[in-house]
């Protein structure tokens, strides 16, 4: 009877390789999340986030929070203004990004091979909630690390999110022609095994 028992969690071990460590967190080190503006409608200066966690569960859900203020622009100034006109820190801290992957093709995947999921997003960002879709890449490593990059830019239509407001405080007082509403995004986040 030993044996059989024995032989019955090799076989579960085997047709089931993803659930002893299938649930992933972020690794911020490890990560990127940048966007751009356009401003004066020809000049484009990238932008990022240094401060965000997030998970990916056995089932899929994948979770994303960034700390809006830590926004990095490159200038101290444009950055303090980004989060006091734009971002609203005091009262909006936080945004999250939820949606699921589906984890049946992360199973096989073996270390340096990838595969690409369109996954339809829900991003929480001032107070408002919208559909965001993202063309993701995602690589597994030899450590297990699961690489999740943007394929093509996740574009954030800054209106939808009531950030009109924001976005025409900040072109006054760089004294700017215009500032684009349309905003690429492009993450690069590492998702390890949790222990």
């Amino acid at each position: 009877m030993a044996l059989s028992v024995r032989n019955m969690v090799f076989v579960a071990l085997a047709v089931f390789p993803l659930c002893a460590s299938a649930a992933w967190k972020l690794d911020n080190s490890q990560s990127q999340l940048r966007f751009l503006s356009v401003k004066n409608n020809s000049v484009i200066e990238q932008h990022s986030f240094k401060e965000f966690e997030g998970s990916i569960t056995d089932q899929g859900k994948v979770q994303v929070m960034l700390d809006l203020s830590s926004v990095d622009t490159q200038i101290p100034i444009r950055d303090e203004r980004m989060k006091s006109m734009l971002f609203n820190v005091s009262d909006f801290p936080k945004a999250m990004l939820e949606g699921e992957v589906d984890v049946t093709g992360l199973s096989d995947l073996k270390p340096g091979e990838t595969l690409t999921q369109q996954v339809s997003l829900k991003l929480n960002l001032h107070g408002a909630i919208n559909p965001v879709n993202a063309d993701l890449r995602i690589t597994r490593l030899v450590d297990d690390t699961l690489m999740v990059s943007s394929q093509s830019p996740i574009v954030i239509d800054a209106k939808a999110f009531g950030l009109e407001k924001g976005i025409t405080a900040l072109q006054e007082v760089a004294n700017l022609n215009g500032i684009l509403p349309s905003v690429p995004v492009f993450v690069n986040l590492a998702f390890v095994p949790e222990s």
